[in-house]
């Protein structure tokens, strides 16, 4: 029996006005997440200890805020995953991503969506 794979993709966005001027010169501020299922997941912060992961309509700018501009996206790959199994996974990851968690530099929506993709992959 043949198990289906689902498409993995990652959206790219900037997250400043600043970009504009930076990413010439290979310099940026960006947010990232994970399409599968037809669902955008990412992770953002707040200051509760429940999780910091969300879903969203796909390039849904205006979900993510004025300061966010969408980018690009990337194919990243397949999963074997169904959405049961992808949820599953988002709770799971949601124990350590809390929103106070959060923080720009060690622990970002870019360190959940790698992280993420790997458990797609796994």
């Amino acid at each position: 029996m043949k198990m289906s794979r689902y498409p993995v993709l990652l959206n790219v966005y900037d997250m400043y006005w600043i970009n504009q001027y930076t990413f010439p010169v290979g310099l940026g501020v960006f947010h990232s997440g994970v399409v599968v299922h037809g669902k955008e997941y990412a992770y953002g912060g707040h200051p509760y200890s429940w999780s910091g992961i969300f879903d969203m309509s796909p390039k849904s700018v205006n979900t993510l805020g004025e300061d966010f501009k969408y980018r690009e996206t990337l194919t990243i790959g397949t999963t074997s995953l169904t959405p049961d199994q992808v949820e599953d996974l988002v709770k799971t990851m949601g124990l350590s991503y809390e929103g106070r968690s959060y923080h720009l530099i060690d622990k970002n929506c870019n360190h959940f969506t790698s992280e993420f993709c790997q458990g797609l992959f796994s």
